[in-house]
C-alpha cells in the first residue's frame, strides 16, 4: 500500500504546496470573512464537479480502465458520455443564469455576486467535459500524464488565482475559483485527445445503463455533502458572524490536507484492487492492513497536530485565526472516525450497494445538520465541531452494522 504514496509523490506535494500557497493567501488578504465566504463558493463549485459528472467518475474511470483494450466499447462510452454531458449541460447553465441572484443570495447571503453565477453558468459545459476526460484519462491508466496534468492543474490554480487576489481582493479569488476550469478543460482535451477520438456522439444503452447505477450511488452523497456545509456554515454566519464561520472554514482547511492523501490511496489502490477482487476474504486483508499500518500512523500525525496546533495555525494562516486553537480536539476526533470509515465505503461502492451508499450518506448528512443546529444553539462555535465529532462517529457505527456480515461472518463462498 505504501507504495501508493511514492508513485504520486509529486503530484501530492504539488497539491500540499499549492494549497498551503492559497490558504496562506486567503488568511493574508481576505482574513477569516473572506475565507468564510470562500468556503461557501467552493462548496457550491463541488456541487458543480457532481453535477457535472453526474456522480459517475468512478464508473468511468472503472469502465474506461476494463474497456481500454477494447475500442468499440470505449468508443460507446466515450459517445454516450458526451451525449449525456451536452444536455445536463445546457440544463445546469441554463438553471444557474436564470437563478443567479437567488443563488447568489443563497451562497454569499446578498445578490451582488449574481455575476459569479453567471460566470459559472457559461463555464460549466467545460468543466463537465473535463471531469469526464479526464476521468477517462485516469481509467485508460496511463498515469504518468494524469500525475503532470494534475501537477500542471494545481500550478495554473496557483498562478491564476494569485494575480487575481493581489490585484481584486475578493472578488479576484472568486473570479479564479469559477474561470480555472477552462484551463482544465483544453489540458484535458489536449492530453486524452493524443489516444481517443474524443469527439464523437453515438448512444449505447446499455454503457448509459451501467453508468447510471453509479449515479444512483453516488449523487446523493456528493451533492448533500456540499449543501450541508453551506447551511451550517449559513446558520454559523448568521447566529455569530461571519468571522466565526471563518474560523470553522480554518479548521476544515486542516482536514483537507491529510485527507487528501488518504482519498489518494483509496482511489488509486484499494478501490481498484477491491473492485477487481470481489472475495470477502481479500477485502478484509486489505481492511486489516489499512487499520493496522495506516490508521495508527494517521492517528499519531493527528496527535502531533493537535499538541502543536497554535505553531500550526499561524503557519497556514496568521494570528488572526486563534480562535480555531478550541476548535481542533473535536474536529480531528472526528476525523478519526471518518478516516476509518473510508475503506469501508471503498467495499460499498466496489459492489455498488446502493441502498447501504444512500443509507449511510442520509445518516450523515442530517446528523450533521441536527446536530450542528442543536450544538451551535447550546456551545456556540465549538458546537460545530462537536456535532462534527458525533456524526462521523454515527457514520462509522452505521456503517460497520451495515456491513457486519462482511466484516465478521461472511465467507467467499
Amino acid at each position: 500500500m505504501y507504495r501508493v504514496l511514492s508513485f504520486s509523490a509529486v503530484a501530492l506535494a504539488v497539491k500540499f504546496l499549492v494549497g498551503f500557497v492559497l490558504t496562506k493567501l486567503f488568511a493574508l488578504f481576505l482574513g477569516p470573512s473572506g475565507l468564510a465566504l470562500l468556503g461557501n463558493l467552493k462548496n457550491f463549485t463541488q456541487l458543480l464537479h457532481s453535477y457535472g459528472t453526474l456522480g459517475m467518475q468512478s464508473g468511468i474511470i472503472r469502465f474506461a480502465s476494463e474497456w481500454k483494450s477494447q475500442p468499440k466499447k470505449i468508443a460507446n462510452l466515450v459517445g454516450t458520455l458526451n451525449i449525456i454531458f451536452t444536455i445536463s449541460a445546457l440544463i445546469g447553465g441554463s438553471f444557474i443564469f436564470f437563478f443567479s441572484s437567488a443563488l447568489s443570495l443563497t451562497i454569499f447571503q446578498n445578490t451582488s455576486f449574481d455575476y459569479i453565477f453567471k460566470i459559472i453558468a457559461v463555464i460549466l459545459p467545460l468543466q463537465g467535459f473535463h471531469l469526464m476526460y479526464y476521468s477517462i484519462l485516469q481509467g485508460l491508466g496511463n498515469y504518468k500524464r494524469v500525475v503532470w496534468q494534475a501537477v500542471l492543474m494545481d500550478l495554473i490554480k496557483v498562478a491564476l488565482t494569485s494575480i487575481l487576489v493581489l490585484k481584486y481582493d475578493l472578488v479576484g479569488a472568486l473570479i479564479a475559483m469559477v474561470v480555472a476550469p477552462v484551463f482544465y478543460f483544453l489540458l484535458s482535451v489536449w492530453n486524452t485527445a493524443i489516444t481517443l477520438k474524443i469527439f464523437r456522439y453515438n448512444w449505447s444503452k446499455a454503457v448509459a445503463k451501467n453508468l447510471a447505477l453509479y449515479a444512483m450511488m453516488s449523487l446523493f452523497s456528493s451533492i448533500a455533502i456540499p449543501i450541508v456545509y453551506i447551511v451550517i456554515r449559513n446558520k454559523i454566519t448568521t447566529d455569530l458572524g461571519v468571522d466565526n464561520a471563518g474560523y470553522w472554514e480554518a479548521a476544515n482547511q486542516f482536514s483537507f490536507f491529510y485527507f487528501m492523501v488518504l482519498n489518494s490511496i483509496i482511489m488509486m489502490y484499494v478501490l481498484p484492487k477491491i473492485s477487481e477482487n470481489q472475495k470477502v476474504s481479500f477485502f478484509r486483508k486489505q481492511a486489516s492492513e489499512y487499520f493496522l499500518k495506516l490508521i495508527p500512523v494517521f492517528v499519531v500525525g493527528l496527535v502531533l497536530l493537535f499538541l502543536f496546533r497554535d505553531i500550526a495555525i499561524w503557519i497556514l494562516f496568521d494570528d488572526s485565526f486563534r480562535p480555531v486553537s478550541e476548535l481542533m480536539l473535536w474536529q480531528l476526533l472526528g476525523d478519526v472516525f471518518r478516516a476509518a470509515s473510508l475503506v469501508l465505503v471503498a467495499y460499498i461502492h466496489a459492489h455498488r450497494l446502493i441502498t447501504h451508499y444512500i443509507t449511510i450518506d442520509l445518516v450523515l448528512s442530517f446528523s450533521l445538520i441536527l446536530f450542528s443546529f442543536f450544538f451551535i444553539e447550546q456551545f456556540g462555535l465549538i458546537g460545530a465541531v462537536r456535532a462534527h465529532f458525533v456524526s462521523y462517529l454515527i457514520y462509522f457505527v452505521a456503517i460497520v452494522f451495515l456491513l457486519r456480515k462482511t466484516l465478521f461472518w461472511a465467507s467467499d463462498e
